[in-house]
């Protein structure tokens, strides 16, 4: 009968992952594809041939999500894997309607059948939404371990990155204690500035590669979730972090809710600015699907660094767009930095943008208050820099989790970030302490 003929459907996460770990060298499977939904109809690109292994030489096509029916019918596809790694779960199942309708079978994997071992403990943080509070909660452990003189490594989610571009040399992870590049001649991932210090940060796109780096240089390892996916290394202590702001939506995102019922600590973030009624919509959600897991609270309150060199001043606010680009995480951590310090005036730089950034802005017209870092593309921080330039402000507030010292001009910096302030602290500490030992 041959292999199988198949498609994997994601986002430039788990379903790499998902294929590196299952696929890959699978005789009985041939993957003839990955989807994007950001590409063009017409638009092809390559997940490179030194990723995809020796079953497949010349590389794997990356094709346009939108035409997933035409390529189900044209490539003869039987098996559709769904492996997107943070998805509202009514897309999840409209994207399940048109694989059935289009004749082929819809494939859901076990997260067990991707997760990868260790014999070092590993923490893994994840949660079942975007912006829950996952890296600060993974700092705040990351610090924890490193009180007890552990060695610390976190393995950080692969981050969302552009159709890997044809001709350039690729490989499956660089690692150091400064930088992190997940594809050579794509672009390059700085150390998270937010990190403790010492703490060795890794990522990257085989994460076989990643990990055994990661676990020969650490006592004990921390994975940082993206999104709402599930962790892509099997957990001594698996943290959910469950964001109550959004308790109340009514389409929950996929994977978020598998891990919701596989986690051993949920740990309702955000109570500060939460209401008694949205904590306790959490807390009987829990009770519901995993009774079994141990539920904590916290705060997630902003701190500034540097806040005297921007009190007064009008300002220039930097964030990730991710906070921009999800309504329901406004306003980021710069926004709440700048009204609570009292800055005299917040500039807009939407008057002084350019190029992407000035597409950005006609997409998300109520965003002209803040200057977002789109991604980190050479060509992405020139016009990042020159918009800065331009921006008659007296300081800058940088709320993101990058370090722009080389693209900032000659002002006042200020850095805001979300923490993590747990409210039983000899409560979380026993629990990890308690994983590791074991």
């Amino acid at each position: 009968m041959g292999p199988r003929r198949t498609l994997i459907v994601g986002s430039a996460g788990r379903d790499y992952h998902v294929f590196n770990t299952v696929y890959r060298h699978d005789s009985h499977h041939r993957v003839l594809g990955f989807t994007s939904s950001h590409l063009c109809p017409d638009e092809i690109a390559t997940y490179p041939p030194c990723l995809a292994g020796p079953l497949y030489p010349e590389g794997v096509p990356i094709l346009c999500e939108d035409s997933l029916e035409h390529y189900i019918v044209s490539l003869g596809i039987k098996d559709v894997v769904l492996a997107y790694h943070d998805v509202p779960e009514d897309v999840a199942l409209e994207l399940a309607g048109r694989v059935l309708a289009a004749g082929a079978d819809l494939q859901l994997l076990s997260p067990e059948r991707s997760m990868l071992a260790t014999t070092k403990p590993v923490v893994a943080v994840s949660s079942t939404r975007s912006g829950a509070g996952k890296s600060p909660t993974s700092r705040y452990l990351a610090r924890l371990l490193q009180d007890d003189g552990l060695r610390v490594a976190i393995v950080r989610h692969p981050m969302l990155l552009p159709p890997f571009a044809p001709g350039t040399l690729h490989r499956s992870a660089t690692i150091d204690g400064h930088e992190v590049d997940a594809c050579a001649g794509v672009r390059r991932e700085p150390l998270d500035l937010a990190a403790p210090e010492g703490t060795q940060v890794y990522s990257g796109f085989d994460y076989e590669v990643v990990l055994a780096e990661a676990s020969a240089e650490a006592d004990v390892l921390i994975w940082d979730g993206g999104g709402s996916d599930l962790p892509f290394i099997r957990p001594s202590l698996h943290i959910l972090v469950a964001d109550p702001l959004r308790a109340g939506d009514a389409v929950p995102d996929y994977p978020g809710d598998v891990g919701l019922r596989l986690a051993d600590v949920v740990l309702i973030n955000k109570c500060n600015t939460a209401s008694i009624e949205q904590i306790e919509q959490i807390m009987t959600q829990v009770d519901r699907v995993n009774p079994a897991a141990q539920v904590l609270t916290a705060d997630s309150p902003v701190t500034v660094e540097g806040a005297e060199l921007v009190r007064g001043r009008t300002v220039t606010v930097i964030e990730d767009h991710i906070s921009i680009r999800l309504d329901s995480l406004r306003p980021g951590a710069g926004m709440v930095a700048a009204r609570e310090l009292g800055v005299s005036g917040i500039i807009s730089p939407r008057p002084y943008a350019s190029g992407q950034l000035a597409r950005f802005y006609r997409r998300h017209p109520g965003a002209f208050q803040v200057l977002p870092v789109l991604d980190r593309t050479e060509e992405a921080m020139a016009e990042l820099a020159e918009t800065l330039a331009a921006v008659p402000s007296e300081a800058i507030i940088n709320a993101t989790q990058l370090d722009l010292s080389g693209i900032l001009p000659d002002k006042p910096v200020a850095r805001a970030s979300y923490q993590l302030r747990p409210h039983d602290t000899d409560a979380l500490t026993h629990l990890v302490r308690r994983a590791i030992k074991r």
